[in-house]
């Protein structure tokens, strides 16, 4: 178990593909039994890039190594009806089910919430879809791309004279993880304390990808844009109200948000102290951000004048000092070295059965001084035995009989 342990008393039966991965893993790094369900001989989510290359020599798929860990893995054919019987054995003994299949996709296979729930009651059933499970669209297809695209935030994103872009990451689908992690943990409580009705009952928890994804692009929302006034266009590497965006450095970029007055004020100072450039600290620019709006090629010349005097570490820790809210654009390098992260243990190792230890993000989670902690990423099936013998009480016989009719 690891560090925090608040769900050491409940049990998931994770089937989620890409969109919902991390709800599974964010579970288990709380400390609940996280029972991953894969396909027999082979799991596509392995395989999903990107890859790294695998002690056998083929490639692993590095997303699955993160989104696995600290779960236990079995493996089961859905299509089989000797497995769908498996499957219902395992899901009435756990707690919560938390499937991306597609609308109607379980239903067809008589795995739906109302099969489940007429027989299990209390479970907890959470499902991500790319537009949830009511609506016309709720039987489209999607993906993170489109997650961003229909969100109405892209057409703010990247440079003016250039198609939108999304961030990088896969974040639509981890918001989306994010948000069915806490109603999971919302219905969890609920049937625990008991619901509206007073039964204590579990309940469907519906996340839409596209939902999830406008609830944290506000600052470009319809409400914000249409409501506020504001025209919704690319303004690149940096906003035109501030100074916000990013400025070259002798080695890099740092990020600027001089939004606040005392931060416009130490900012300007400093521009004038070291580029003697004293118009800078005029009444004229020391209104506020939008009027500066007017200003804001000249004062990006000026402040890049200070800027790329400085390695973007040394301008990161000077702003600091001058109390200016300043920070370097980091690559995947200087995060690894970050002297500050190795001190609060930012970074955890773990085994992988198919690659050499893993050094990642170690659970953002620290309750009352315990931190989460991350699990070792299973192999195919390894737990088979474990859950379908010691939890479900089947026999090593059965388990011989499942393996050779491919049923596990």
């Amino acid at each position: 178990m690891n560090g925090i342990g608040l769900l050491g008393d409940v049990r998931v039966v994770d089937i989620a593909g890409e969109p919902a991965a991390y709800t599974g893993r964010m579970l288990a790094d709380l400390g609940a039994e996280v029972v991953l369900v894969e396909p027999p001989r082979d799991s596509p989510a392995r395989r999903t890039p990107p890859l790294v290359a695998g002690r056998s020599g083929e490639p692993v798929s590095a997303h699955f190594c993160y989104t696995a860990a600290g779960k236990r893995s079995v493996t089961i054919d859905l299509t089989a009806a000797r497995g769908r019987e498996l499957f219902h054995s395992l899901v009435h003994a756990s707690d919560v089910l938390v499937t991306s299949a597609a609308v109607g996709e379980m239903e067809v296979l008589g795995l739906g919430y109302d099969d489940l729930h007429a027989t299990h009651p209390r479970l907890v059933f959470t499902s991500v879809t790319p537009y949830g499970l009511t609506g016309p669209r709720r039987r489209w297809r999607g993906d993170d791309l489109l997650g961003w695209a229909s969100s109405g935030a892209m057409p703010s994103i990247g440079d003016p004279d250039r198609a939108p872009l999304a961030p990088g990451g896969g974040l639509a689908h981890m918001t989306a993880a994010l948000n069915a992690a806490m109603g999971t943990m919302a219905a969890l409580m609920a049937r625990d304390v008991g619901g509206d009705d007073g039964v204590g009952g579990g309940q469907l928890v519906d996340i839409s990808v596209q939902e999830a994804t406008m609830s944290v692009a506000m600052e470009v929302s319809p409400m914000v844009v249409l409501e506020g006034g504001f025209d919704q266009r690319r303004t690149g590497k940096r906003k035109e109200a501030g100074p916000i965006g990013h400025y070259a450095t002798s080695d890099g970029a740092v990020s600027i948000v001089a939004f606040m007055p005392e931060h416009w004020r130490a900012l300007a100072e400093w521009v004038r102290e070291e580029t003697g450039v004293e118009e800078i600290t005029s009444d004229e620019f020391a209104g506020t951000p939008i009027a500066r709006m007017h200003y804001a090629e000249l004062l990006d010349t000026w402040i890049e004048g200070l800027t790329t005097r400085y390695t973007k570490r040394a301008f990161f820790e000077e702003a600091q000092r001058r109390g200016i809210t300043v920070g370097p654009v980091n690559s995947a390098s200087d995060v690894l070295d970050d002297a500050h992260l190795h001190a609060t243990g930012g970074w955890s190792e773990y085994e992988s059965p198919d690659v050499a230890t893993l050094r990642v993000p170690t659970p953002p989670l620290h309750l009352d001084g315990r931190t989460a902690s991350v699990g070792n990423v299973p192999h195919l099936g390894e737990h088979n035995h474990e859950v379908f013998v010691g939890l479900l009480g089947l026999t090593d016989d059965d388990l011989l009989a499942l393996r050779a009719a491919g049923v596990i």
